[in-house]
C-alpha cells in the first residue's frame, strides 16, 4: 500500500502543525468550496470512538484488519501505532444534482492527533438503513515532519486498484493530487479564521439543494427570454438562490410555529423583479417597489405585483400587515430598513452579501446577516455599502470591509432593539473578471 501523493509545504512555514487541521476542518465541514459538484455536508457531532466501537463498524473480519493496520501504519516505515480513541464524525454528502436515488453517500471521518492525519471511512445507507463500506475509497491525508520546517502532506489509499469515482462526492483519483491537497497546502499555509460562519448553518443543507434544483429547471427558461442589457445567467441563478433560501427559511419558520398560511412580502427596491415573480409564483402574497420600471416587468404578468415609486422612509412607507420586507441588493436603502422595520414594530432578518472570490473556481459567493425577533421578520441583501448620508466610511482597518459593514448594519439593528445571526450563502455567478465588474453594473440596473 504505497503512498499515492505527496505535496511539501513552502520552506518556513510556521502555521504547522495548527494549520493543518484548520485545513483538514474546511475539507471536511465544507467540500463545495474545493468540490463544486457538492452543495454541502450535513455533519454529525464530533466524539471520540475506542477500538472496539471502530471494529464494529467495520464489521467484516478481513477488512477490520485491513483498516485497523491502514490506521495505525498506513504506508509509512514508522512502527506500528496503537491508537486507543480517534476524533469521529459521520458526513452527508448533499450533490447539486440529486443521482443516488434512495441511497445516501456517507464517511466516516476519524481524526488522529498523534499521528497527524484524517481517515475517511466511506460508505452508503440505503432506504432500509443497510450500510455498506466502500474499500476502494478509503483514503487517508497525513501531515509529515521531515525536519526542522519541511513538511509535506501525504494522500494514501488501501486499495488504488478498487477506487471508484462515481463524479460527485468522489471525483477520480488524479484529482485529490491536482486539486485538493494543493488547497489544503495553501489554507494550512494561511490558517487564517474565517470572519463568518459556514455556508446554509441556519437551514437545513439538504431542503436547499432539493428546492434550488427544483427552482432552477422551473425558472432557466427565462435566461433565453432575458431582455435586459445585464446578463442574464448572473441575475436568474442569482435570484434563484436567493427566492429558494427565502422559501427554505419561510418553510422552516412555519413548521416552527405552526403557521398555515403562507407569509407576505414587500421587496424594496425590486429592480427587474424577478425575486418577487419567483416567490409569488411560489405562493407567497407580495409585491415589488423601485424607482425606475424595468423592460423584464411586462413579462411577468399581472400576478406579480410591482410599483414603480420612490421609496421614503417615512410614516407612508411602513407595510402594515406585511410579515417580510425584503432588501435584495438595496443599496442607500439598506441602514433605513431595520429603522422601518422598528417603527411598525415588526422584528428583522437581514441578509447581507460579501463579494468572495474563491480562486479555485473564480466564482462569487454572498454572506448573509440574520436578524430576529419574537413577530414578523425582514431580510436585506445589500451590494454596495451606504450609510444613512452617502456613502459608507470605513472606521477600522483591522476588519476586511465586508465584515465592517456587515456589523455595521448590525449595530443599526441592535439600535432598534433585534439580535442578529449570521449565515452564508454560495450563489452562482460568472467568471471572476465578469462577477467583479458587473457587481456594480448589476446594481444600477438594480
Amino acid at each position: 500500500m504505497p503512498k499515492l501523493f505527496d505535496l511539501k509545504f513552502p520552506g518556513e512555514c510556521r502555521t504547522l502543525p495548527e494549520g493543518f487541521w484548520s485545513a483538514v476542518d474546511v475539507w471536511v465541514k465544507k467540500p463545495h468550496v474545493v468540490n463544486k459538484r457538492l452543495c454541502g455536508v450535513k455533519e454529525t457531532e464530533s466524539r471520540d470512538v475506542d477500538t472496539e466501537e471502530l471494529r464494529s463498524l467495520l464489521g467484516n473480519v478481513d477488512l477490520c484488519q485491513d483498516v485497523m493496520l491502514f490506521l495505525s501504519r498506513g504506508n509509512s516505515s514508522t512502527q506500528a501505532h496503537e491508537k486507543e480513541t480517534w476524533s469521529s464524525s459521520v458526513r452527508t454528502f448533499i450533490p447539486k444534482v440529486s443521482c443516488y436515488g434512495p441511497k445516501a453517500q456517507k464517511e466516516v471521518v476519524l481524526k488522529d492527533f498523534d499521528l497527524q492525519q484524517v481517515t475517511f471511512l466511506p460508505f452508503e445507507e440505503d432506504a432500509e438503513g443497510r450500510v455498506s463500506l466502500k474499500k476502494g475509497n478509503i483514503h487517508l491525508i497525513r501531515l509529515i515532519n521531515h525536519g526542522c520546517e519541511d513538511w509535506a502532506l501525504e494522500l494514501h489509499v488501501l486499495a488504488a486498484d478498487a477506487w471508484f469515482s462515481d463524479g460527485v462526492a468522489y471525483p477520480k483519483l488524479p484529482w485529490l493530487s491536482s486539486d485538493l491537497l494543493p488547497k489544503l497546502v495553501r489554507w494550512a499555509a494561511e490558517c487564517k479564521g474565517s470572519e463568518f460562519k459556514s455556508t446554509l448553518s441556519l437551514l437545513p443543507v439538504e431542503k436547499y439543494s432539493l428546492k434550488y434544483q427544483q427552482l432552477k429547471e422551473k425558472y432557466k427558461a427565462m435566461v433565453k427570454v432575458w431582455p435586459e442589457v445585464t446578463d442574464p445567467e448572473k441575475f436568474v441563478y442569482e435570484d434563484v438562490a436567493i427566492a429558494t433560501y427565502l422559501l427554505v427559511l419561510w418553510a422552516e419558520e412555519r413548521a416552527e410555529r405552526g403557521l398555515a398560511d403562507s407569509q407576505s412580502f414587500v421587496d424594496l427596491g425590486c429592480g427587474n423583479g424577478l425575486l418577487v415573480h419567483i416567490l409569488t409564483n411560489e405562493g407567497h402574497p407580495g409585491k415589488g417597489i423601485d424607482v425606475r420600471r424595468r423592460r423584464i416587468w411586462d413579462m411577468y404578468g399581472p400576478q406579480t405585483v410591482l410599483e414603480e415609486k420612490a421609496i421614503t422612509p417615512s410614516e407612508s412607507f411602513l407595510f402594515p400587515g406585511t410579515d417580510w420586507l425584503i432588501g435584495n441588493h438595496s443599496d442607500e436603502l439598506t441602514p433605513w430598513i431595520p429603522v422601518i422595520a422598528a417603527r411598525r414594530e415588526m422584528s428583522l432578518f437581514v441578509l447581507v452579501p460579501i463579494c468572495v472570490v474563491q480562486q479555485i473556481c473564480l466564482c462569487r459567493g454572498d454572506h448573509l446577516m440574520a436578524m430576529s425577533s419574537y413577530s414578523c421578520r425582514y431580510f436585506v441583501l445589500p451590494c454596495c455599502f451606504f450609510d444613512f448620508f452617502g456613502k459608507y466610511q470605513r472606521r477600522q482597518c483591522k476588519k476586511s470591509q465586508y465584515k465592517e459593514y456587515i456589523d455595521f448594519i448590525a449595530e443599526v439593528g441592535q439600535v432598534c432593539g433585534f439580535n442578529t445571526e449570521e449565515d452564508c450563502l454560495r450563489i452562482p455567478s460568472t467568471k471572476r473578471v465578469n462577477a467583479e465588474s458587473k457587481l456594480t453594473t448589476g446594481r444600477l440596473e438594480g
